[in-house]
Parts: structure tokens; sequence; C-alpha cells
């Protein structure tokens, strides 16, 4: 089963790609004005701030399925439902908010995947709809999903 996102990682080192990103993220999401956070990206779509909520969401999530996937033995990933998550914060966390967490995480993640050895990138873990996969997949998983939603704020 192919890796969710790759197609925005397009076969680059994911480290890269999620630096990358990250520059674009701070250069773009601190411009936003209160109606562009309350705006859908498109007609019946998320807003930016639900978009950025997601994002730091997931952001989160994969920073901590990267880690266990590379310190845990016989890891076996977590499945999460990401309607249901973003019901969790029923508009309890703004966009700059969501972004200032995006923002330490990233950072985090960065380091983190950076500092990974090649073999550490090739272990394998369980994921109960995908099958073995490894720690690189987490990777490009993450870049990807960034690099997905970076494109739909930049239309705004």
């Amino acid at each position: 089963m192919p890796t969710p996102y790759e197609q925005h990682v397009g076969g680059r080192n994911p480290v890269d790609v999620l630096r990358e990103s990250f520059d674009e993220y701070r250069a773009l999401v601190p411009k936003f004005t209160s109606t562009q956070w309350s705006l859908p990206w498109q007609p019946g779509k998320w807003t930016a701030q639900q978009i950025m909520v997601h994002v730091m969401q997931w952001e989160m999530i994969m920073g901590v399925r990267l880690r266990l996937a590379v310190g845990v033995p016989n890891y076996l990933v977590q499945p999460a439902d990401q309607d249901a998550l973003m019901g969790t914060e029923d508009g309890a966390v703004d966009g700059p908010t969501a972004f200032a967490a995006f923002d330490g995480m990233r950072r985090a993640n960065v380091a983190f995947a950076a500092a990974l050895s090649p073999e550490q990138r090739r272990k394998k873990v369980r994921h109960p709809e995908r099958g073995e996969i490894d720690v690189e997949d987490v990777l490009v998983t993450l870049a990807g999903h960034g690099v997905h939603h970076l494109k739909q704020l930049k239309t705004y």
C-alpha cells in the first residue's frame, strides 16, 4: 500500500521537505488576518483555523508515532480518525495558537528526524491498516501531510 502523502514529497529526503515546508509555514501563516482565519479554503471545506488545528494535531501525533517507531520494540501504530479529533477541539484553539504549537513541534520533529541513522529509518513497525511499514514511511507521511495542507493555506 502506498505511503500516504508521498506524492507531496516526490522521492526527496523527507527531512529536507520538513525543513522547507516549515520555512514556508513560518513565512505565510503569521500574516493571516482574523478574516482569513475564519474563511474556508474552498466552499464547503475547512477554514484556515481548522486546517491549522488539524496540522497541529497531526504534527503532534506523527511526531509521537515517529518516536515510538524508533524506540519501542514491536511498535504497533495506533490509527486515529481525523474528523473525530477535529471535534475534540470544538473551536477551543484558535489559528495563531495552533500555529504556535505547530511551530514548536515542527522544530522538535525536524531535529529528531535529522538525527536518525539510516538503520533507525529502516526499522520496521506494524500498521493495522497498512501492514508492515518502516520509520521512513512515517517520516514521508509527516512531511507530505504538512505540504498537502500548506498548499491549501497558500490559497488565501
